[in-house]
């Protein structure tokens, strides 16, 4: 069942991808609050980084992620929210339309 609202249409690959570009971006955020809670002997093994005995954190590392976290999420909502202009269609109206018409 689709449901549409007057001219508010969108394609369900806008919505799927972003859809996949809000996970990565959550993937991201987590990742770096996990850089900054855990030290580096304590880090997961699916997270470059650990330090066997150290006790710092990756800031840098932590920083990078949110970054690209914060970048996917802004893209996921392009996604969502980018609206084709319709003078582009007009425009392509006007031009096939006969010259002697005004």
């Amino acid at each position: 069942m689709s449901s549409t609202s007057g001219s508010v249409e969108r394609s369900s690959g806008r919505t799927i991808l972003a859809v996949i570009l809000g996970i990565i971006a959550l993937l991201f955020i987590v990742v770096a609050i996990i850089y900054l809670a855990e030290p580096a002997k304590s880090l997961p093994s699916f997270i470059p980084g650990h330090i066997n005995g150290s006790t710092g954190h990756h800031p840098l590392k932590a920083t990078g992620s949110l970054v690209v976290g914060i970048v996917f999420a802004i893209g996921a909502w392009f996604a969502l929210a980018y609206k084709p202009k319709p003078q582009a269609a007009a425009q392509n109206n006007k031009e096939s339309s006969p010259a002697g018409r005004n």
